[in-house]
């Protein structure tokens, strides 16, 4: 298969998985937000906040490192399987013990929240921390070999579950218990499918197996400062939302927060995961040209995307909140705001941020996030006493945008990658300007048709000067044989 049209079905496939994550996510969030309420929907998002960074932290970077390997080793068999079985040995292994920790000192975490409520719900996420590390460390193996169709599946499955579990529960009259406990019977459910699913690619094996955890732990290691650090940019605001403010606070900011990441991490999140073993194996082959050509234009789609998708966002901000989530979300518009605007950059250079780690300097990526966390934490702790969640949103914002431009930096310097950095900062400029115009002119025209409007001209900007004509010939040759395909169809239909 010609290499650009593996690149884009593969993306297409984790796109469409992550559509159906996030989508499934989104309706999750929405229904529990309004059958819960905010101090109970708050409650939750902790308890998520904190299963997830246990997780990533008790991974050790183990699943990260799968990939790496699997796609270094794609042909060689004997190999392979040995660093899988590593992996899945130690991921346990360690899984297992985070478990255990975070069971056994639920009441103290609870009490550093000051929220009771929190220590049972704790025990629970605690009992599927080794399936979840399980779980991604076997999916690594598929997102090495680029079985994306595979690894799309495994989270199709996951969504559709958690959903009907947490809707079942909660209908049930369980409240955030039942939500939690959809949470660990879900991790249940698809470790038995991903397990069913790697069978014919994996053969266990203890070949070399001390030599070979020896490898993976010192770079899995690397790979996971790197992720700490990334947690702390990542979940700071939520957590010291929690700690500085109230449970209620926390769920109305969730709301903001979620719509974001959303909008802004699913588009990238897919050409990421796809970027990572193609750009690991460009690199260990000496093609810096395809590297090249391979995050430029990721930035370029993502950006042109995201920025589009950035401004109908603010524009409809208070509809879409009010809409979705009730009246008792409006407080977090302006957080929701700060937030869309903030990460429209930083949406498009996490296409290819892990990047740094798949050219085998990981190192870096610990060294940009060490100081933008440092950054995080000290605007959040100003910000979030002075201005509520709107200071946490500004200050997350901010922190993102240091971090595309951090990243940005090192592939240049480093790598010696040419980087579009003017058009890069060209088109946030116009969204600026674009912003700016609805803002001023919202009290002169309906905001609907000046949104509508706006859209329009902005979407005109990004054809133009976004795209090249390279890009133009790509999109316009994946779109056309799928719409002749779609005419067949209903022709054969008549």
């Amino acid at each position: 298969m010609k290499e650009s049209t593996k690149f884009a079905s593969d993306v297409s496939w984790v796109f469409a998985s992550q559509i159906v994550t996030l989508g499934s996510g989104f309706l999750l969030n929405i229904l529990l937000s309004r059958w819960l309420g905010p101090g109970d929907f708050g409650l939750y998002t902790l308890t998520l906040t904190i299963f997830t960074v246990s997780t990533l932290v008790a991974g050790l970077g183990i699943p990260e490192t799968v990939v790496k390997y699997v796609a270094d080793y794609k042909t060689d068999r004997e190999r392979r399987d040995a660093v899988v079985t590593a992996g899945v040995v130690n991921g346990l292994l360690l899984g297992t013990m985070a478990g255990l920790v975070l069971f056994l000192f639920s009441g103290e975490i609870a009490a550093l929240f000051s929220i009771p409520e929190l220590s049972d719900l704790i025990r629970i996420t605690a009992l599927a921390v080794p399936l979840s590390i399980l779980n991604t460390t076997l999916l690594g193996l598929l997102n090495g070999l680029r079985e994306m169709r595979s690894y799309s599946f495994r989270f199709i499955i996951r969504s559709i579950l958690l959903v009907v579990l947490a809707v079942v529960f909660i209908l049930a009259g369980f409240g955030p218990a039942g939500a939690v406990a959809a949470l660990l019977l879900t991790e249940i459910g698809t470790l038995a499918f991903v397990a069913t699913v790697v069978h014919p690619h994996f053969r266990p094996s203890t070949l070399n197996h001390r030599e070979t955890t020896e490898k993976m732990l010192a770079f899995g290691s690397r790979v996971f400062i790197a992720s700490a650090i990334y947690l702390v940019n990542t979940y700071t605001d939520t957590l010291l939302i929690g700690y500085l403010l109230t449970e209620t606070d926390v769920g109305r900011y969730a709301v903001a927060i979620m719509i974001a990441r959303v909008a802004f991490l699913s588009l990238p999140g897919s050409i990421s995961t796809v970027n990572y073993p193609a750009i690991s194996e460009y690199y260990s082959k000496g093609l810096t040209s395809a590297v090249e050509a391979v995050i430029n234009r990721s930035i370029r789609y993502c950006l042109a995307l995201l920025s589009m998708m950035g401004l109908v966002l603010i524009y409809l901000a208070g509809t879409i909140i009010e809409i979705l989530f009730g009246p008792s979300y409006l407080p977090a518009v302006p957080a929701f705001i700060v937030l869309i605007y903030g990460m429209i950059v930083f949406g498009a250079v996490s296409s290819v941020g892990p990047s740094l780690s798949a050219m085998n300097r990981p190192g870096l990526s610990s060294q940009v996030n060490i100081l933008v966390a440092g950054a995080n934490v000290a605007l959040d702790l100003v910000l979030i006493p002075l201005f509520g969640i709107t200071g946490a949103a500004a200050g997350t914002a901010i922190s993102c945008t240091l971090l595309a431009v951090l990243i940005l930096n090192v592939l240049h310097r480093v790598f010696d990658v040419r980087i579009e950095s003017v058009m890069i900062a060209k088109t946030f400029g116009v969204v600026t300007i674009f912003l700016l115009a609805f803002f001023l002119l919202q009290g002169v025209l309906h905001p609907y048709a000046l949104a509508a409007a706006l859209t329009g001209l902005y979407g005109a900007y990004v054809y133009r000067a976004v795209l090249t004509p390279s890009d133009k010939i790509e999109i316009s040759g994946m779109i056309t044989p799928l719409l002749g395909r779609i005419a067949l169809r209903r022709l054969n239909r008549r």
